[in-house]
């Protein structure tokens, strides 16, 4: 205790930097632990769907059939339609559900949270994660159009939360909740087109609730129902749950490395005072001391400094785990505030805390205490050793003086200066890593949409004859080119199967003059192609080869793979359109690209209403319209997002590296406290001695800066592959991205600066009789 209390500023920084690792490591532990608990208590407690069937023709009788097999618990009716509404002058998509009970328990659990549950006929409920983005309150109108219906206005009566269900605000979509009777008053059919079920088995993998499927579809069918895709997602895992259990992993990753660092300065800080103490060990030792007996002393202080760490950054990492679980349950749409953080986690941290600097430092500490005392009480201590011949070497002989005694400096302790270097560079390192991964990930969606040459999309309330479609949208003034598509959904069906999963299916002309697509490999589609598609690199991954089986519109057929695209993110095919009308016997279109001549955002909403009126006054109604730059808005924030949650690791381990790098250097500064007093004696200025200090702290962060460049190569590329694993492909960058190296250089000196601040001030108020005094 007398030696923490003597030497305030070193124990305090010390303490410091323990403290900065365990708050790091504490609330990524604190979050994990609460979206767990949330997740098993909320999300799984709710009955997530097992498997959902799109069945043309459902009736009560094969609801009972589905609901009477003994491998299904649970099974619920469901219609799902998309609409538009309209909000603050501008269209907004939205997606309605209407359900056979809204109170039914045991599957997909939706829960009133505010005003009215469930909705009256002619009334819409929002979704929680949806009711900022609609920019509509409990008790307002919503103008709400569906399908080939008129817009009719739908009072909101209050607020449901369905956790099952990707934020609204995230997916830019707003999901509403109504009943039958109002998606007939929408213009839509009343009866329902989905059945849902959950399996008996809370423990069935994909492959079982997919068997169960497949039997629940027999029962269908055998009622006269026809299913046209089943959809089967990852038992008990969150639409969003991927992506977030990556990311925190990743952080953790870089959390145990910033513990790991912090644990390098706390070994750096009780060498010195070992090496301070080397006589007084000794002098115990020679009084009957046991090695064991002093290295006690030392480990239990150790301890002590852990404790305290402990004891600050606990509160500190519950409330950022909490904020941060709160963030995380946002993005997963189910709260986590009514649960408590676990007793176990911060026992985890307490016990981390206190023992992560006794086994850091417990080789250093019984190496000094087994010293034998005669070679102890020979060594002279803490004084210059080689580091004159360090000044004194030719190669540095051609730096300017005070240059080259600050290179000297630096290098006097080296152990310790390649400790603090380690901890600046392990920042560094992060740092222009994620800097990289960002610059990686935006010229990715700039490839992603530098092939998309149109502006914005129309969906029609019905198809429509694709020529009129074309003519009509290009007639109006601006409008570049106009391509209509037709948008069905396939699913793959190997011969003598049922079919499978779902994708969607576009029609394109060939000669596309909106699409030039980046392929991965194979070529796009052309003129003379017939039943050809293009796939996207995920669709590509789960299908059997260049030949599939596929059931489109009802009908199977076979097609040949020609190309592989990049279009991350979701499974797509392209086919082209003359193919689908010649299957189909139809030419009607659904949708309808259209480019700009000047891609200006201000005429962009302009252009839109002028386009609506146009094909809407020759009798075509539009349902909505999606602007490519508010897609690429939307997709741009969810990305950049995930990878400015990992830069935000960097923070924490450049902070540790710039106390480790004020620790060096108050250590510096006590050593040299003769040598700082017969400078003064000679006439140094406060000036020149600050200038030392600062030199040599900038030396060590020039260097620190050196060698993360290199470090940062393989860590950008397993940033890259593990973020094409759960995302989409971003390629590795082996350089460090210049602006991110630039950045960083200004960063990591002004981080120098700041921490020898305080040294530097001290050294200036060593008088030359103290200094000359000092032992």
């Amino acid at each position: 205790m007398r030696d923490a209390l003597a030497h305030k500023g070193r124990t305090a920084l010390a303490v410091a930097t323990l403290v900065v690792g365990l708050v790091a490591a504490g609330a990524l532990l604190d979050t994990w632990a609460l979206v767990r608990r949330a997740t098993v208590e909320t999300y799984l407690g709710s009955h997530p769907v097992s498997a959902t069937l799109k069945v043309e023709g459902l009736d009560a009788g094969m609801v009972d059939a589905v609901r009477g097999l003994p491998e299904v618990a649970a099974v619920r009716a469901r219609r799902v339609a998309i609409a538009s509404v309209d909000a603050g002058g501008g269209e907004l998509t939205a997606q309605l559900f209407a359900l056979a009970d809204f109170g039914q328990r045991g599957i997909g659990e939706v829960e009133g949270v505010g005003g009215a549950w469930p909705p009256a006929d002619g009334e819409v409920a929002i979704e929680k994660s949806s009711l900022a983005f609609s920019q509509a309150g409990v008790g307002d109108t919503l103008a709400v159009r569906a399908g080939t219906g008129p817009r009719r206005p739908l009072r909101v009566s209050g607020v449901a939360h369905d956790v099952g269900l990707a934020p609204g605000w995230m997916d830019h979509v707003v999901y509403g909740f109504v009943t039958p009777k109002t998606m007939a008053l929408l213009g839509l059919p009343e009866a329902f087109g989905e059945l849902q079920l959950v399996a008996r088995d809370a423990n069935a993998s994909r492959d079982e609730v997919r068997a169960i499927a497949a039997k629940a579809r027999g029962a269908i069918e055998q009622r006269g129902g026809r299913v046209s895709e089943v959809d089967v997602p990852v038992p008990g895992r969150h639409v969003h749950a991927a992506q977030m259990d990556s990311m925190l992993l990743t952080q953790g990753a870089f959390a145990a490395m910033t513990l790991l660092v912090c644990a390098l300065l706390v070994v750096n800080m009780m060498a010195a005072i070992l090496a301070s103490q080397a006589r007084e060990i000794a002098v115990m030792k020679s009084l009957g001391a046991r090695w064991g007996q002093v290295a006690a002393m030392y480990l239990a202080f150790a301890a002590a400094l852990g404790l305290a760490a402990s004891a600050l950054s606990l509160p500190v990492a519950v409330g950022i785990g909490r904020w941060y679980a709160a963030l995380r349950g946002e993005m997963l749409n189910f709260p986590t505030a009514p649960f408590a953080i676990p007793a176990w986690t911060l026992a985890i941290q307490v016990a981390v805390g206190a023992l992560l600097p006794v086994a850091a430092t417990a080789a250093l500490v019984a190496r000094a205490c087994r010293m034998p005392v005669a070679a102890v009480l020979r060594d002279p201590g803490i004084v210059a050793g080689d580091d004159f011949f360090v000044r004194r070497s030719a190669a540095l002989g051609f730096l300017p003086r005070p240059l080259g005694l600050a290179l000297g400096n630096a290098l006097r302790k080296r152990r310790r200066m390649l400790l603090t270097i380690a901890a600046l560079a392990a920042g560094g390192t992060v740092y222009l890593a994620a800097h990289n991964l960002r610059a990686a990930v935006l010229d990715s969606v700039d490839a992603m949409f530098a092939w998309q040459r149109y502006d914005f999309v129309a969906r029609m309330a019905e198809a429509q004859p694709a020529t009129a479609l074309e003519e009509r949208a290009a007639s109006v003034p601006g409008v570049e080119r106009a391509e209509a598509w037709v948008a069905l959904r396939a699913q793959a069906a190997p011969e003598g199967s049922a079919p499978g999963y779902g994708f969607a299916l576009l029609g394109v002309p060939p000669g596309s003059a909106v699409l030039k697509p980046a392929m991965v490999s194979g070529r796009w589609l052309d003129r003379s192609d017939a039943r050809v598609i293009v796939v996207s690199r995920e669709l590509a991954r789960d299908l059997p080869g260049d030949e599939v089986e596929l059931v489109v519109s009802g009908l199977r057929s076979t097609w040949k793979v020609a190309g592989v695209i990049d279009v991350p993110g979701q499974p797509l095919a392209y086919a082209p359109r003359a193919s689908l009308a010649a299957l189909r016997g139809d030419d009607r279109a659904g949708l309808v690209a259209v480019g700009l001549a000047q891609r200006a955002p201000a005429g962009e909403l302009a252009a839109i209403l002028q386009v609506r009126e146009a094909l809407e006054g020759a009798g075509m109604r539009v349902a909505s319209t999606t602007s490519l730059r508010e897609g690429r808005h939307a997709i741009e924030d969810h990305l950049v997002m995930v990878v400015d949650f990992l830069g935000a690791m960097a923070w924490a381990m450049i902070a540790v590296g710039g106390l480790g790098m004020a620790s060096t250097m108050g250590l510096a500064v006590l050593e040299r406290t003769r040598e700082i007093g017969v400078m003064r004696a000679l006439g140094a200025s406060h000036l020149a001695i600050l200038g030392l200090v600062e030199a040599e702290g900038c030396v060590i962060a020039l260097l620190g800066w050196a060698v993360s460049l290199p470090l940062s190569l393989p860590v950008s590329g397993a940033l890259a592959y593990a973020f094409g694993q759960v995302m989409f492909p971003v390629p590795a960058r082996y350089l460090p991205e210049a602006a991110g190296a630039a950045s960083w250089l200004a960063l990591v000196l002004a981080v120098a600066l700041a921490a020898c601040a305080w040294p530097a001030l001290r050294a200036t108020r060593v008088t030359a009789a103290r200094a000359l005094a000092y032992a």
